[in-house]
């Protein structure tokens, strides 16, 4: 997160690897369809970019446990 903050793109790269299955699994768990699950991982990474400077570095970026 703090990469992306600061402008490193490259970080971005390395979030979407490591969370992208999980959000993926997450979303057909609720909408029952691959490509429509894919799509919605998709946008939320992209509203996730768009929103970094409100994203909190110091907690986790994935879900709640």
């Amino acid at each position: 997160m703090r990469r992306i903050q600061r402008g490193d793109i490259s970080g971005l790269d390395e979030l979407v690897q490591r969370y992208q299955l999980q959000a993926a699994r997450a979303a057909y768990l609720v909408v029952r369809d691959r490509s429509l699950a894919q799509d919605l991982v998709q946008t939320a990474f992209v509203h996730a970019f768009e929103r970094i400077d409100g994203f909190d570095a110091e907690r986790p970026f994935g879900p709640c446990s």
